[in-house]
């Protein structure tokens, strides 16, 4: 089991946006879609809202759902009066009355949802607050092609950080097959301090997602291995799926109107 709440790398909202931030060909790739699905759009697991708060300024009617009330508070300064709804929520248990015409999440958010039953609970969550045809959209990374090796401490690159700093960031991962979950270490060295944060993440196998989004509910209507929207094979890095909801079997439907 996770010995953590896995939400350490969101503890420091403004450096987290100076270290992730700028990815305009993803936000550009989701406004596209959102365009496209004509009605209100929720991004779940959004954080500081990178890609939520683009797409609202695009005129896009935005929700953004995040279990990690410090992400929320920034997000929350940086949108305005822009129109955003921000609101703190675990995503497996988020109820609302409201119908979307697109749910989607990014970040690779979907692979913090470790276990069969919290990517039951998700799906479970989008295919109850997607309008009827309506678009789930999100990306994880291939484990086909990625390096799952063990690995000790490397370097990843750095930032600038809100101070002017240059913060070296290196980490660790560690793979448990068994489970199929990356244990990653993070170290960020600021030069007069050096911390250390930890975050797992579940991978999931092409067969596996495939036979997991028409379970509950959903039909793969295109698979990218980039935000250019090339097309995704057996060994690209990147996944990203655009799926609509279909009509489930009784069986299915009953388990997510019961919301499990």
């Amino acid at each position: 089991m996770t010995a953590h709440n896995n939400l350490e790398e969101y503890r420091d909202p403004i450096n987290y946006d100076l270290e992730f931030g700028g990815e305009t060909r993803k936000y550009q790739f989701y406004l596209e879609w959102a365009k496209a699905s004509a009605g209100e759009v929720m991004e779940l697991a959004c954080g500081t809202g990178l890609t939520t708060l683009p797409l609202a300024q695009a005129g896009i009617v935005m929700t953004g759902v995040d279990i990690a009330s410090s992400m929320l508070a920034y997000a929350r300064v940086k949108a305005g009066n822009l129109p955003v709804a921000f609101i703190e929520a675990d995503a497996r248990t988020f109820r609302s009355d409201k119908k979307f015409a697109m749910i989607y999440l990014t970040g690779n958010a979907f692979q913090a949802f470790l276990s069969d039953e919290d990517q039951a609970a998700l799906l479970g969550t989008v295919y109850n607050h997607l309008e009827p045809g309506g678009r789930l959209i999100f990306e994880m990374r291939n484990p086909a092609g990625t390096d799952l090796s063990d690995e000790r401490e490397t370097e990843w690159g750095q930032f600038i950080d809100s101070d002017g700093n240059v913060v070296k960031v290196s980490g660790t991962q560690t793979y448990d097959a068994e489970r199929s979950i990356m244990h990653w270490v993070t170290f960020r060295d600021w030069g007069y301090k050096r911390t250390e944060s930890r975050i797992d993440c579940r991978f999931t196998t092409y067969a596996e997602l495939t036979e997991l989004l028409t379970r509950y509910g959903f039909r793969i209507e295109h698979q990218y291995a980039d935000w250019d929207r090339t097309p995704f094979t057996p060994f690209s890095p990147l996944l990203i799926s655009v799926c609509t909801t279909m009509v489930c079997s009784p069986s299915v439907c009953r388990l997510k109107n019961s919301g499990h």
